[in-house]
């Protein structure tokens, strides 16, 4: 990663991310570009002008998960860069330990980024691989809260 870049995206694109653990797995969006892998990817995402983070997760975990969550503690902050056609994305995201309702069985939601294909549970530590960013260290061992520099 090169901190030093020039083609910043303006502005800092400030993010969330739901953490939501049941029987050890993890509830994760799988998504698909054209011509690339599929890779999972916590769900989230934009945080909106006079949207507080907590209004953000919500509507964003409604949107891409259909379903509701309850939002619980901040467990980490991380600075991605997206490499995109136009340029490079800064985003600042915070990771919120999140929990749904005990009958939820995963569905794509009924407003989907583009490229999500499914919503599944998932183990972090089998599928490591297969994250972007890699969360999936920071979620199964003890890890501090900034988490510092990540490629998303």
């Amino acid at each position: 990663m090169d901190s030093t870049q020039k083609n910043y995206l303006s502005p800092i694109r400030p993010t969330v991310r739901a953490v939501i653990f049941r029987n050890g797995e993890l509830l994760v969006q799988v998504k698909q570009k054209a011509g690339e892998s599929p890779h999972l990817t916590l769900p989230g995402g934009k945080q909106e002008p006079g949207e507080s983070a907590h209004e953000a997760l919500k509507r964003e975990c409604a949107e891409e998960i259909g379903t509701s969550v309850t939002v619980r503690e901040l467990i980490h902050v991380a600075e991605v860069f997206k490499n995109r056609q136009e340029g490079t994305r800064h985003q600042l995201e915070l990771l919120f330990a999140c929990t749904i309702p005990e009958d939820y069985t995963p569905v794509v939601g009924p407003h989907p980024d583009p490229s999500q294909t499914g919503t599944i549970w998932a183990s972090p530590r089998e599928r490591r691989r297969e994250f972007q960013p890699d969360y999936a260290e920071a979620l199964t061992n003890k890890a501090p809260l900034y988490l510092g520099l990540l490629n998303g």
